[in-house]
């Protein structure tokens, strides 16, 4: 939904390696594996393969979002994960077939057509979706609208033969770019929360049938087999990291081989080789992993091995990954990214001129008040010569606002104000709260009795923010909010 098209097409290059040609790499390196160390048929071993091959940007950006990398690494992840999903569905589904002998045939001619079918459904469903939306607006049925049309849209793609994914992304892409202008802000919070909490309840249901499935499966296995099957998981483990590090760095070079030569406009510069180091560590696969492997059909020979090799990947990935890509950020020292700001700054002065436009003709003290707020944000964004003025601009402007929401929260204890008063502000973030804890310790809140009491409640805030805040690895975060 928050993928950028225009990221898309400047970054196909790379996108189109990793989403696509990475995926079936990696997915005939494990076949390989599994057809001579697992004993797997052909077609179950590239099912295992399929499985195992996509990885999940979500558990990577839990990493990197704290951490910091360049955006152009972010996108790749996020174009990635976004893309790769379909070429992974779309060799499951074939490799199913071929291992369970399906009675609906698998014709060339129905895998061409997966590809543009599911991106004229999708196409055909936004369109129609932002012409019936508004009738839902600043209600609950804006949240229930979305996750019926999305999920119909899966289901009637997949009773169409053609790629569900493409179909749901391609939907989530034009409705993200043209709904925005009319959508009330009540409808897009709303949205966005509901959303998010799905998907981690949707992640934890997955961990836990997967980690109920594996303990069958190890305690169904004869004691002779046991460890067998786990270096068989191991195995493919050390397939899936080889794989991608491999691949990553064979594209890296040829896009370097192409830029040196030929120059084309429709190549970005490469990137450095530590941010391709970053790349190829940022394989962590999630919940795509997790629910093909739980809908893999019991007739597929080996079922057992591969739903443990599968439960074993996503585990060792995210223990191994997750643990050690953070530091190994810090040690490559990737430098900071000022790409956003440079593009905020000058968006940020037109979004003010447009705002001042509409005040001349306006009179009265809200006007006045409207205008001096503005006038300033504009000469903060005209006159810095760092472009990231306007981020400092933003973090003082947070940190006024974690300060105010402190009193707010004061009063309201006090019975100064009712319960249902609301006022709706930014979010600020643990840091800005616990500098307001600072501000208040060295005497610019009136001191007493209460505002130590304050005080304290602040603190105990901050510090249990900034200790989830440190907690980014996504084991860890999972746990951390499932418990």
């Amino acid at each position: 939904y928050h993928t950028s098209p225009r990221a898309l097409r400047r970054h196909w290059f790379p996108l189109l390696s990793l989403a696509v040609f990475a995926v079936l790499v990696t997915a005939a390196a494990v076949a390989l594996v599994g057809v001579t160390l697992g004993g797997l048929p052909l077609a179950a071993a590239f099912a295992l393969g399929a499985i195992v091959a996509p990885p999940d940007a979500a558990a990577s950006e839990a990493v990197l979002g704290e951490v910091g990398i360049p955006r152009r690494g972010l996108l790749l992840l996020q174009g990635e994960s976004l893309l790769n999903d379909a070429t992974a569905l779309l060799l499951f589904g074939l490799a199913v077939a071929f291992a369970t002998h399906s009675d609906t045939p698998v014709t060339p001619l129905a895998l061409a057509a997966a590809v543009p079918g599911g991106i004229v459904l999708g196409v055909i469903a936004s369109w129609l979706y932002l012409r019936v939306t508004p009738l839902f607006a600043r209600t609950l049925g804006a949240s229930l609208a979305d996750f019926a049309v999305t999920f119909g849209i899966w289901l009637l793609a997949e009773r169409l033969h053609i790629s569900p994914v493409l179909a749901v992304v391609t939907f989530g892409m034009i409705v993200s770019q043209r709904r925005p202008i009319g959508q009330p802000a009540r409808d897009r919070l709303q949205g966005a929360a509901v959303w998010s909490a799905a998907v981690l309840v949707l992640n934890i249901i997955a961990f836990a049938l997967m980690g109920l499935q594996s303990r069958d499966v190890l305690v169904g296995l004869p004691a002779a087999e046991r460890w067998p099957a786990i270096g068989f998981a191991a195995a493919v483990l050390a397939t899936v990291l080889a794989t991608r590090i491999a691949w990553v760095f064979f594209v890296r070079f040829v896009e370097g081989v192409i830029a040196n030569r030929y120059a084309p406009s429709w190549l970005p510069k490469p990137p450095p080789w530590n941010a391709s180091i970053i790349l190829s560590w940022s394989g962590m696969r999630g919940l795509l992993t997790l629910a093909t492997a739980f809908a893999l059909p019991r007739s597929v020979p080996g079922r057992d091995l591969i739903v443990l090799a599968a439960f074993g990947v996503v585990i060792g990935t995210l223990v191994l990954q997750g643990l050690t890509l953070g530091p190994l950020i810090r040690r490559l020292e990737l430098g900071a990214d000022t790409g956003l700001a440079d593009e905020i700054a000058p968006a940020r002065k037109r979004l003010i001129d447009a705002g001042l436009a509409v005040l001349p003709a306006r009179e009265g003290a809200a006007a006045d008040a409207l205008r001096f707020r503005y006038g300033a944000a504009g000469k903060v964004t005209a006159e810095a010569d760092d472009p990231q003025a306007t981020s400092e601009f933003d973090e003082l402007h947070l940190e006024m606002i974690a300060c105010q929401r402190v009193v707010l929260h004061e009063m309201r204890d006090k019975g100064e104000v009712a319960e249902d008063v609301e006022i709706v502000t930014d979010k600020p973030q643990s840091s800005h709260v616990d500098q307001c804890r600072h501000q208040q310790t060295a005497g610019q809140v009136t001191e007493g009795t209460e505002d130590h009491e304050r005080r304290r409640r602040c603190g105990l805030h901050g510090l249990a923010h900034e200790f989830a805040s440190d907690m980014h690895r996504p084991f860890l975060r999972w746990f951390l909010q499932t418990a």
